[in-house]
Parts: C-alpha cells; structure tokens; sequence
C-alpha cells in the first residue's frame, strides 16, 4: 500500500508541474563485452521529495548499483534547474550479463531496488545469443511510471519532452529497429516522444556480432599453420614410405 502511494504520489507530481519527464541514456560496449552508462533524467522537483529526499535518493541508486559486483558508479549529481531536477548518472559495467542483472527485480526481499518509478523508467532488458551474435530487447512501457496511464498528464504538458537511447558498438549491427544510425552502423539511436511513449511502449533491440578479440585471431592463425606444418610432414613422410616400398 505504501508503495502505491509513493507512487501515485511521484504520478501526481508530475501533473502539478511543467517540467514533466525527459529521459536520455547513452551506452558504450568495448570487444570483451564491458562498457560504460550515462544517463540523464529531467524530473519535476517535487518528484525527488517523493522517493525519500536527495540523501536517501542517492544512498538508494548507489546500494542499487552496489549489489552487483560487475557494477561500479562513477559518478551521481542531482542539479535543479527551474522547476525540474536533472539527475545524472555514470557507472560502468564488466560484461552485457552484469548490465542485464541490473535490469532483473530483486529475487530476495529486502534486496537493494531502485525507487518504482525509476524502475519502470528502466524497462525490461532480454539478451539471447544465437551462435557468433548476440540480439539486445528491451521494453520501455512509459504508462507505468504515470500510475499505468492513469495518472498521465495531458498531452499539451507531454508535447516537447521525450526518451532518448543511444548505443554505441564495438561492431556494426546486423539488425536493428534504431530510428538512425551512425559510425558505418555502430551507433544506433532512438529518440521517442513522451506522447508516443505514453500511447505504447517504447522498444529498443540490435543483434550484433560477438567480437572476437585479436589474440583468439592469433591463436587460430598459430592452430592453422601448426595443421599446415604437421600435414606437410604427413604427407612427406607418406611419400617417403611410398618411395621406399616401391
């Protein structure tokens, strides 16, 4: 119940002020599967009184990050400007299957979480591998952050704000539904409109392939001239037999 009414209380906020909600998230993955996050959100001022207060909002996002081992947090500010509060966030992962975790809900109560409605921002993540690619999903339903739509602001306090996601390989995608891309395919991005959040949830999803690092490169070039080498000698040692018995 009480967590019902922190949220209605973060929806209604919301409606009260001007501000609304910006969201912009950035990601880089390297070759070994590690990368790095910045995320920005624009929420209205009253919306941080709601999840606890600057102190216990920050203390909340750290020992959320904290409960993964192959999560670090670089950086957390909380900037307000006008009637919004800009929050920023820099962390850095150790592999796709740590940032995934991130995404999973707590399996043991009492377990660190973000506040619910930074949780909703944040969506469900799916990752499948398939061979030497590995296909990224993950689903943004806006509606759930506004007390499931019931709660939303108006269309005129949703016009001009927006969801962006930018993703940046290592390797060019072989699929997307990015709405641009850049760097020969490499950067994919997506920016949605609040409204169009709000109508249906948003999704983001690539299949790329799995980067082989240059030193497996090497061990298969040093395998390949080792096969070469020993069925040269084979041969010549078969030939040699042949030659002898003839």
């Amino acid at each position: 119940m009480k967590k019902y009414i922190v949220h209605a209380l973060f929806s209604l906020c919301i409606l009260l002020v001007s501000s609304c909600l910006d969201g912009r998230e950035e990601f880089w993955f390297e070759r070994n599967g590690s990368g790095r996050i910045e995320a920005e959100y624009h929420l209205p001022v009253f919306a941080v009184a709601t999840m606890g207060g600057e102190a216990k909002l920050q203390k909340t996002i750290e020992d959320f990050f904290a409960k993964e081992e192959g999560m670090t947090m670089d950086h957390f500010s909380l900037v307000y400007k006008d009637a919004a509060a800009v929050m920023t966030i820099k962390a850095r992962f150790d592999s796709v299957v740590d940032l995934t975790k991130l995404f999973e809900k707590p399996s043991t109560l009492g377990a660190p979480k973000m506040p619910d409605p930074m949780m909703k921002l944040l969506g469900e993540v799916e990752v499948k591998r398939d061979g030497m690619s590995v296909t990224l999903n993950r689903k943004i339903d806006a509606r759930q952050v506004f007390g499931g739509g019931l709660l939303a602001p108006s269309r005129d306090q949703l016009q001009g704000h927006s969801l962006q996601y930018i993703i940046h390989l290592p390797t060019k995608a072989t699929s997307s539904n990015a709405q641009e891309t850049q760097d020969d395919g490499k950067t994919l991005l997506w920016n949605y409109s609040l409204i169009q959040a709000m109508e249906s949830p948003v999704e983001t999803n690539f299949t790329t392939p799995i980067p082989i690092p240059w030193w497996a490169w090497l061990a298969v070039g040093v395998l390949l001239t080792m096969a070469v080498i020993g069925l040269k000698w084979l041969l010549k040692k078969r030939r040699a037999k042949i030659q002898s018995i003839g």
